[in-house]
């Protein structure tokens, strides 16, 4: 039975899919086709396809290594995709959860890519879904500088299209300000309670917040952190209106 299953596999090959094969025959023999159609099936016939403009005599080794590393799932994933699909082991998660979105990725930021996957997982990915994969790097690249591209993630997360609204438009001084307005979730809180009450009740919001978090773990720099979006959101004024109360 096995012999008649290879039989048939090595006639689809040499027969429907002639052309693949012929392509081949100029770096493999037909012996190591039959092998690698052996072992595989048409998904290593085809991710041998996909490895031999590179590698071209040594594919098979290469695609000896890959299953040796990344098992079946690998080979199936090189005849799809390319060897992108398994540059790493990082790749090969994006890739294996993500399919045609994790290959997107790595093509449009090979490094960085794997560098953010591996350090936010799904987070990562998905916030380049909703916003941007451009923006979503472009905001980590920038904000890591600081220490604070987990902070980016987390704001991001919580607060969805209102804080990326935010971002957009206050991204110049959240640089120059080393991020200090994502250094407590109490000023977030407060971000949001303002957008919620109003400029009038926002003034009381604002006080009450300032109080708790200069008295919290976060001390002074919290607290100048909040100012500095009471100034940045409202204006000099306002603020100024608030501390005469």
């Amino acid at each position: 039975m096995k012999k008649l299953i290879l039989f048939l596999l090595v006639v689809q090959l040499f027969g429907f899919e002639g052309a693949m094969v012929r392509g081949l025959s100029k770096f493999f023999s037909k012996t190591t086709i039959e092998a690698v159609a052996s072992r595989y099936g048409s998904s290593g016939v085809k991710a041998l396809e996909k490895l031999a403009p590179k590698y071209g005599s040594r594919g098979a080794e290469k695609l000896e290594l890959i299953s040796a590393k990344y098992g079946g799932r690998g080979v199936e994933m090189v005849a799809r995709y390319g060897e992108i699909a398994v540059k790493n082991r990082t790749a090969f998660e994006m890739v294996s959860k993500y399919g045609n979105r994790g290959v997107y990725l790595l093509r449009q930021f090979p490094i960085k890519a794997t560098e953010y996957y591996k350090k936010f997982g799904d987070k990562f990915v998905n916030l380049t879904e909703k916003f941007g994969t451009t923006r979503i790097v472009k905001y980590l690249d920038e904000a890591k500088k600081y220490g604070a591209d987990g902070k980016i993630v987390k704001f991001l997360e919580k607060f969805g299209e209102k804080a990326n609204q935010f971002l957009e438009k206050h991204w110049g001084k959240l640089l120059v300000s080393g991020f200090v307005l994502l250094n407590a979730d109490d000023i977030i809180q407060s971000m949001e309670n303002v957008a919620k009450t109003g400029v009038k009740e926002g003034g009381e919001v604002i006080s009450k917040s300032v109080d708790s978090i200069v008295n919290s773990q976060f001390g002074l720099l919290a607290g100048i952190s909040l100012i500095l979006f009471v100034i940045f959101k409202f204006g000099i004024d306002f603020f100024m209106r608030i501390r005469k109360k």
